[in-house]
């Protein structure tokens, strides 16, 4: 929490230790989190936290900058990197991958499996958990299946977030592997070409995959979101009823009392006339239609027969409501001006490309035959003068 309120204010600069003999380098990710602005690593040793550093400042062309998400510039926000809970204003986002298959990974005939690791908050990284099974003797283009779907359900902060995709030979070899900042990301089928341990591009290996961004939903949750997404998939119990009467004519308003519970054969008055006429022995619609007695109501709620008959019905009027479109015919698109016009233009210019090419064409003929008549001349002469020495 220190360290990021002065890192709003300040320039921090972190480099390795002197003791690090070996070249080694730490994980910059730590200090991205913190807000440090200067993060130094060993260049000349292309590990894993060279290549998060690489694939991170690559999203913007290389430059060097990056700049830092809003709430950890300004002021007045608080930022606790060790936080698992989403922070207020921050959107938290579920991210699915699935692998499908790689081309060209390797010109042998050797296994190979793809890791998907993410990189960001502590409770965001995600390492050495979702792998690919290993597709034996198949280096040009193996399928990895339909059970290779990792998921990463809860991304707290998407902008600090970096997936990396890593292609291993069964023995462990690393083939190639690319980094690539969640904020940066499409949904949809992708094609991820891969880098060497060094980030230097491949020519032809990548990995084609399916991503899907989505906006975090808590657990229990998911049923109000998706109420709210699609109101009318959800609607209440009490307004299909409602529909359903409605469909047979019958106003909701004129309904005078309606039962809790699924009595037997208690008649229910409908409207206000009618005195008692309608007993409870009546086991339909009535002559006078403002009388509804409770079998009636307890076949609506609960009979297939009429649930099926109102649907149906409801199904026609959504029909009758539906707009018709003529369909266009090819003849009639082809009258149009623009058409026209495009037919016009494209003519004109493949006039110009045949006149071109003719034109092309006699010039490439004149010139083979004045060559081809070079060659004569000097042949003949040379024929000439070795007949002249042979002679003498």
């Amino acid at each position: 929490m220190k360290i990021n309120s002065y890192n709003k204010r300040q320039m921090s600069r972190i480099y390795p230790r002197g003791n690090r003999v070996d070249s080694s380098n730490y994980m910059p990710q730590i200090f991205w989190n913190a807000g440090c602005q200067m993060v130094a690593l060993n260049f000349q040793t292309p590990d894993l936290a060279m290549q998060l550093n690489q694939g991170k400042f690559e999203y913007n062309g290389n430059c060097g900058y990056l700049l830092k998400p809003e709430f950890m510039r300004r002021p007045e926000r608080q930022f606790d990197p060790f936080s698992e809970s989403p922070m207020d204003g921050v959107i938290a986002a579920t991210c699915e991958v699935k692998i499908i298959s790689g081309q060209f990974l390797s010109d042998r005939k050797v296994g190979t499996y793809v890791e998907v690791d993410m990189y960001g908050l502590p409770t965001d990284t995600i390492r050495k958990e979702f792998r690919t099974r290993v597709v034996p003797n198949n280096g040009l283009n193996p399928v990895y299946g339909d059970d290779a779907v990792f998921v990463f359900r809860k991304v707290v902060l998407p902008d600090l977030a970096v997936l990396r995709f890593a292609v291993y030979e069964d023995t462990g070899k690393l083939i190639g592997q690319r980094v690539l900042p969640l904020d940066g990301l499409q949904a949809g089928y992708r094609h991820i070409s891969l880098r060497t341990e060094g980030n230097f591009p491949l020519s032809l290996p990548t990995l084609f995959c399916q991503v899907s961004l989505t906006t975090y939903v808590p657990e229990g949750l998911n049923d109000l979101v998706d109420a709210l997404s699609d109101p009318r998939a959800f609607l209440s119990k009490e307004e299909q009823r409602m529909k359903q009467l409605a469909s047979m004519g019958i106003d909701s308003s004129e309904i005078a009392d309606v039962p809790s519970t699924g009595g037997g054969g208690n008649a229910k008055r409908v409207g206000g006339g009618g005195g008692g006429a309608g007993g409870g022995s009546s086991s339909g619609l009535g002559g006078t239609s403002g009388q509804l007695s409770g079998s009636i109501m307890s076949n609506i709620s609960g009979s297939g027969e009429t649930s099926n008959v109102s649907s149906n019905s409801t199904k026609k009027d959504e029909k009758k409501d539906d707009p018709k479109f003529d369909p266009i015919s090819i003849s009639l698109l082809q009258t149009d001006k623009m058409y026209q016009k495009l037919i016009k233009k494209q003519a004109k210019e493949l006039e110009i490309l045949q006149k071109r090419q003719e034109k092309d064409a006699v010039t490439m003929l004149r010139n083979h035959t004045l060559i081809t008549d070079k060659l004569n001349t000097s042949h003949a002469k040379e024929r000439s003068s070795t007949k002249r020495s042979v002679n003498k």
